[in-house]
């Protein structure tokens, strides 16, 4: 497993992704003196009630969530290429014909895709937090610079989705899967709320056709919450994460089963 997640570590090396660390400190640079996302809110708005900073001393600043944006787009589309690269030059015949089971390469190739995501959003994170000190002469404190690590959790369910969607398709249309999972992600965040205020017949029903689509999509609302550091709702979100991970890589693992690895192959 490890040394497949060091093969996938080798796009680190690869101009592109120095290329995307690039940008990524730049607009980490440029975002870093913006509020938290809670004091942009109006606060009569439904919106605000949910993502409730006003007495928090660690909100979740708006620079960090336009780094996961990013640091996300950037390592789904490094990571969308990888298993179809080793289909298409026949590296994955050789990686299976040896003692590694499927569930093992699989898991590499999450972990690789996952320190890549996780390397170009913590390096965001320092710019933002040196870009603070040197503006305002202050230093973040430690309790909210530790709340924006929340956000690596969003990271796990996202790359377990990569894997398994580029199980399925080929590079390309990996890459752009992976970004309208994550604008739609976004957008069924507030699906709850919207459902709430619809009327109650309508909204039962609503509430019922979304809920496996919900599910899956991942719940930003969750990770904007003010909760204690290790407290029960940090685990309860740990164990969603964990296990939409899981039933992502449990169906990539149930495709390489099934799969066709010749040149005639759909993938």
């Amino acid at each position: 497993m490890f040394a497949i997640a060091l093969l996938t570590l080798k796009r680190m090396r690869e101009p592109a992704f120095f290329i995307f660390l690039g940008i990524a400190l730049v607009m980490a640079f440029i975002f870093a003196g913006l509020d938290p996302i809670a004091q942009q809110l109006s606060s009569d708005s439904i919106f605000a009630q949910v993502i409730d900073a006003n007495r928090s001393k660690s909100p979740l600043l708006s620079a960090a969530f336009i780094m996961f944006v990013i640091s996300a787009f950037f390592g789904g589309f490094l990571g969308a290429a990888e298993i179809p690269r080793d289909i298409s030059s026949d590296l994955i015949l050789i990686l299976l014909s040896k003692p590694i089971r499927k569930l093992s390469y699989m898991l590499g190739k999450y972990l690789g895709m996952l320190i890549i995501c996780l390397s170009l959003y913590v390096s965001s994170l320092v710019v933002i937090f040196l870009s603070h000190w040197i503006q305002t002469g202050e230093i973040y404190p430690l309790l909210l610079m530790f709340k924006q690590l929340y956000l690596i959790l969003a990271f796990l369910p996202f790359c377990g989705m990569i894997i398994m969607i580029s199980c399925f398709t080929g590079e390309l249309a990996a890459m752009v899967i992976s970004f309208l999972y994550l604008v739609f992600s976004l957008s069924f965040s507030f699906l709850p709320i919207a459902a709430a205020m619809l009327p109650k017949g309508i909204a039962g029903y609503a509430g019922a056709a979304g809920f496996i689509i919900y599910y899956l999509f991942p719940n930003f609302i969750f990770y904007f919450q003010d909760f204690k550091m290790f407290g029960l709702v940090f685990f309860m979100l740990l164990i969603y994460s964990l296990s939409l991970s899981i039933i992502f890589l449990l169906i990539a693992v149930g495709r390489l089963e099934t799969m066709d690895y010749s040149k005639n192959s759909d993938v």
